[in-house]
């Protein structure tokens, strides 16, 4: 410090070691202070105790992906979390009903599943019963032309790898993928978001589901053979016509607003992004449609992602730093979004990796979760969670909830674990580099918020047993009006088919 006293990545690190040391604030020197990485007084936050360990659910592994959902049909959430590492097996825990979990990885037919940065999960053929899809292959460039997998849940508690029988299997680069039904035929499909740069050519891919255990490629037919650094993508309804658009994040180029012409246009696509004005960050990571304001519209939320810990020391210190922020769009009824990132209290640099939104409080207002899960050892930033205040701001509780764990967030799933009424957090918290492994993280939700609570799960009578893609409204007494919409997740978010 005493040679580069304006490096902000020297001073942040030299405050995280004072903090690890726990002499923070009394013995950093007031010169290199940054005295906001503690908990305000002027704000009431429970903490959220880290219960991994207890519940069976402290998993060591590199970064990987993370989802809560109820594989077994026994009205509790399993979980499957998975870590990129070649070698790294993917791991399946039971729920006994109580919240606490077994590795039931041998006993569900899983041995030998290997590696995937993320997962996400639909029941693509309708039968009741919850599949999973693990991604591989990101930032490995041409080392990076390695197969997914479609794993099948049989409904007996175990699954069986159908990639090849279901015409699925394809040799890309990804971590990003999302189901969602583009042409309402009741069969969920699947959108792929590859990695292009440079020399390597991968287009993004579009499995169109054929209602007979079997998908045909379609990308190009429907206009999504997109090129790009894809690291997002999601599946909504944003203009409440009925059918389903989707939002594509990248990295070093405009993002992507893919909107559905319908039936009338042969459900082709159009790039709508610069008219709607969602183009921005140009480096960009997980992406989500959410309505975060419950006036009935999808709004659109996507990371900034950089890797400089100097533009979050600054960020703390209230300073004006080139760091990639995130942007939160409000949806305008009209096609086209308004940037609300300032008004809404979420302009700061945040290197996300990883996130999910989730009801922490259960007033009805959904808060965003942020995992920063940037790769360089030198890189350590807390994660972050931001609570949403009626729709109108967000207010950073990081410290307060003690969220703010240092190591590198990726995957994060929000689910009630132990039915209790509230939801939990579980979050994947191993780095990209071999060695950097860590203990995964689950995060108890303290309750007593005072606030009743309702878990809805909806289920395709005939066809998308899922439901994705549908809404939910619900009208409370005091005549306030809450949005729901079910999606099956994108980039390291494990997003629950289910709403409390």
């Amino acid at each position: 410090m005493k040679d580069r006293p304006d490096d902000f990545n020297y001073r942040w690190l030299l405050n995280i070691a004072y903090m690890t040391k726990g002499e923070y604030p009394e013995k950093v020197p007031q010169k290199w202070l940054i005295p906001q990485l503690l908990a305000s007084d002027s704000i009431s936050f429970p903490e959220f105790k880290e219960t991994g360990n207890i519940r069976g659910l402290d998993h060591i592994g590199l970064a990987g992906g993370s989802i809560l959902e109820d594989f077994d049909n026994d009205n509790d959430l399993d979980l499957i979390a998975s870590s990129w590492g070649a070698d790294d097996q993917l791991q399946y825990f039971e729920n006994d009903g109580r919240g606490y979990f077994s590795n039931k990885t041998k006993e569900a037919n899983l041995i030998g599943i290997k590696g995937g940065l993320n997962i996400i999960h639909a029941d693509y053929n309708n039968d009741g019963h919850f599949d999973v899809f693990v991604l591989r292959g990101a930032w490995l460039g041409s080392n990076g032309k390695v197969p997914n997998s479609l794993l099948k849940n049989n409904g007996d508690g175990t699954f069986t790898d159908i990639t090849i029988s279901a015409n699925i299997y394809s040799e890309h680069p990804t971590q990003t993928a999302s189901w969602g039904d583009y042409n309402n035929d009741g069969w969920v499909d699947l959108f792929i978001g590859n990695e292009s740069g440079g020399e390597e050519i991968n287009y993004s891919e579009l499995y169109h589901n054929n209602g007979d255990g079997t998908f045909t490629e379609k990308a190009e037919v429907l206009n999504l053979d997109l090129l790009g650094f894809i690291k997002g993508v999601v599946w909504g309804d944003i203009d409440n016509d009925g059918d389903q658009d989707l939002y594509i994040s990248l990295l070093g180029q405009p993002n992507f607003l893919m909107i559905n012409g319908g039936i009338d246009k042969e459900w082709k696509f159009t790039n709508k992004a610069s008219i709607a004005g969602v183009e921005e960050p140009i480096s960009s990571f997980p992406a989500w449609f959410f309505d975060f304001d419950n006036d009935g519209w999808l709004d659109i939320w996507v990371s900034g992602y950089d890797n400089s810990s100097g533009h979050v020391a600054m960020s703390y210190l209230g300073m004006d730093n080139q760091g990639e922020k995130p942007r939160l769009f409000k949806n305008n009824r009209d096609g086209t979004f308004k940037n609300v990132t300032i008004k809404s209290n979420m302009n700061y640099p945040l290197l996300t990796m990883g996130s999910n939104y989730g009801d922490l409080n259960n007033d009805g207002y959904l808060d965003i979760y942020a995992g920063t899960g940037d790769p360089d050892y030198r890189s350590v930033q807390p994660n972050r969670m931001f609570l949403n205040i009626e729709g109108k701001y967000f207010q950073d509780v990081t410290f307060h909830g003690r969220f703010g764990n240092i190591q590198k967030g990726h995957g994060v799933s929000f689910g009630d674990i132990d039915n209790d009424g509230d939801q939990d957090i579980h979050a994947v918290m191993g780095g990209a580099y071999e060695g950097n492994v860590y203990q995964n993280s689950l995060y108890e939700n303290p309750g007593n918020w005072n606030n009743p609570w309702i878990g809805i799960k909806l289920v395709g009578t005939q066809t998308n047993w899922a439901a994705i893609g549908s809404k939910i409204i619900i009208e409370t007494i005091e005549k306030e009006v809450i949005h729901r919409t079910i999606s099956s997740g994108e980039a390291l978010e494990g997003t629950l088919l289910e709403n409390s």
